[in-house]
């Protein structure tokens, strides 16, 4: 690697960082009503897109502190008969585990304190999830997405089907014109927040039938 490279590496690391921060608190500013009320909005509006209609399987995730809530698109989805399933806090290697669930019920504590499917729940292959809906810190209208910095969600894309379509869930406040990222980070088909849907990469909806 060239010098100049290293040092845009160096630079694109610490705007990371700078980022994380300034996300993070925004994020720890919102009340929790204000939390619900615009996470009501984020859902319908996803609820609508042809990505959630056309998908069989869905991988969701249990919010934690200032993420959007996915509670109504749970309930939703088993009520249309999807299959739903939820990433594990255990972790081989860097690609998620994932468990169906069908009752709110079956979503515990895990480990890191985020809610989970007990290990009665079936397993579900990476590569038979047809959308992934992720959580993040930011997300640019272009579909980069910034995490917390594991890199878990970005390596269990790459290995996921190349049919499989994924959507980043946003509140507006976490919408940053430019992300700085590398060839590790994975970019999002659509980014849904309470105000509007951006593009993203917007590839063919209709992937199920590809």
């Amino acid at each position: 690697m060239s010098e100049t490279a290293v040092d845009t590496a160096a630079g694109a690391a610490e705007k990371k960082v700078s980022l994380r921060e300034e996300l993070t608190a925004r994020r720890k500013a919102m009340t929790n009503d204000l939390i619900d009320e615009r996470g009501l909005k984020v859902q319908s509006r996803f609820l609508a897109s042809p990505y959630y209609q056309k998908a069989r399987t869905v991988a969701l995730y249990a919010p934690i502190r200032g993420e959007v809530p996915t509670r109504d698109i749970l309930i939703a989805a088993l009520q249309d008969e999807k299959i739903v399933c939820y990433p594990l806090s255990h972790v081989h290697g860097r690609i998620l585990a994932f468990r169906a669930i069908k009752s709110e019920s079956e979503l515990e504590p895990g480990r890191l304190g985020v809610r989970e499917p007990t290990n009665a729940s079936e397993l579900i292959a990476v590569d038979q999830i047809d959308l992934f809906v992720v959580p993040g810190l930011g997300f640019s209208p272009d579909g980069k997405r910034l995490g917390r910095g594991g890199g878990y969600y970005d390596a269990t894309l790459k290995a996921a089907s190349p049919r499989s379509r994924r959507v980043g869930l946003a509140f507006s406040d976490q919408i940053v014109q430019a992300l700085p990222t590398n060839q590790d980070d994975v970019d999002m088909d659509q980014v849904v927040t309470e105000s509007q849907t951006l593009r993203g990469l917007s590839r063919d909806w209709d992937f199920l039938d590809t």
